[in-house]
């Protein structure tokens, strides 16, 4: 039959079957891109997925070769920027006493509350888990996290070895909820900081018990000589001088047996306090055995040395321990001092000389400093 034979209404039935084919293709074409845009959206999430893994484990690999606390926070500040370049955060860590929480490594755009807080001033130190805060909610708001108020935020404790060590905070940058999946990723990355920073500080302990005199806090005698013998290899290097000082707590004898163990051990704690607080950075205090203690002054010129060890001796006597003992006499100190290479050209001429010198301090009457002589030629 030819297609003007046709009637009115087979045609318009192929018009209704052409229309039906060409709906069932658009809905055929949008099911596939829409397929298409679910596949792509896995194989993102799955590449970035891959991508956490990696600087994660790349995280966790550095974080085991650090040296010091300084240094994990480095490394950990680092990462954070990589993993979470849309939130800010910080890592905030207790401290000794366990009475202060500080802000230690912080990122993002946004500032992330305050960098000194107690550690009642967040509900997930006070409940020991992690505190979730979104829009909206009717929970409250950590007191540390300031203002204005992020939209959402949570706070994971830092916890390893069942110790609290901190708190991992992260909050939205935007005024959407933080994602889920960032959530997950920050509890993951809390676990890998809480236990590289509990084995550091583990290991910071022992060294410091290995090279640390427990009662005065100063350098122990082994890590006096130690960093002496170093000190001295790399002034010949540089042919610069250094500067030692010797000192012995007059008539500590005495002391002791007028007013117990428990008060000599006392002064010599509030000795080592004293000289802490006296030296630079670069300069090496140290309980040399008993009532003597030694300062090792790395680049020091005789006159600088020598005014140190004078200020040391004037100043010693505004120490008030009147509070803790009946009234005495201020307390005073013999003072030896000794310079490389002028008085010695190793550890052992050294140490002869600067021990020598305290003697000479203590024969003029003590309250007194005295230098090395010179050697013979």
């Amino acid at each position: 039959m030819r297609d003007e034979d046709k009637s009115k209404e087979e045609l318009m039935q192929e018009l209704i079957e052409l229309r039906a084919q060409v709906l069932e293709m658009r809905i055929l074409a949008n099911e596939h891109r829409k397929a298409q845009e679910v596949l792509q959206s896995a194989k993102s999430e799955l590449e970035q997925h891959t991508r956490e893994i990696a600087i994660l484990s790349e995280m966790g690999e550095l974080l085991q070769s650090c040296l010091t606390t300084n240094e994990a926070y480095t490394v950990i500040d680092h990462t954070a920027q990589q993993l979470f370049p849309d939130e800010s955060g910080a890592l905030s860590v207790l401290n000794d006493t366990r009475d202060l929480v500080e802000m230690v490594v912080a990122w993002g755009e946004e500032a992330v509350g305050e960098r000194l807080f107690s550690p009642g001033d967040c509900w997930a130190l006070r409940r020991g888990q992690l505190y979730d805060f979104k829009p909206g909610s009717s929970g409250l708001i950590c007191k540390h996290v300031g203002e204005p108020h992020p939209s959402s935020y949570m706070c994971m404790p830092l916890m390893a070895q069942g110790e609290t060590l901190g708190i991992l905070h992260l909050r939205s940058n935007s005024p959407s909820v933080l994602l889920e999946s960032k959530m997950q990723l920050a509890m993951s990355v809390a676990e890998h900081m809480a236990l590289a920073l509990a084995n550091l500080k583990l290991r910071e302990s022992l060294r410091s018990q290995a090279i640390r005199d427990p009662l005065t806090g100063l350098f122990n005698r082994r890590y006096m000589e130690e960093s002496l013998d170093r000190e001295l290899k790399r002034a010949k290097r540089k042919q610069v001088q250094v500067g030692m000082i010797m000192i012995d707590i007059d008539h500590f004898k005495k002391f002791n047996d007028s007013y117990g163990h428990a008060a000599g051990d006392y002064l010599l704690r509030e000795l080592g306090v004293f000289l802490n607080s006296l030296i630079r950075g670069e300069d090496i205090a140290s309980r040399y055995g008993g009532e003597e203690f030694i300062i090792i002054l790395p680049e020091a010129s005789r006159e600088e040395t020598m005014q140190r060890a004078e200020q040391i001796r004037r100043d010693v006597k505004n120490l008030n321990l009147s509070n803790h003992f009946q009234a005495q006499d201020p307390m005073t100190l013999s003072v030896g001092v000794a310079i490389y290479p002028q008085h010695g050209g190793d550890a052992e001429n050294i140490l002869r000389a600067v021990d020598a010198a305290l003697y000479q301090a203590k024969r003029e009457g003590r309250d007194h400093v005295a230098i090395a002589a010179e050697p013979n030629p």
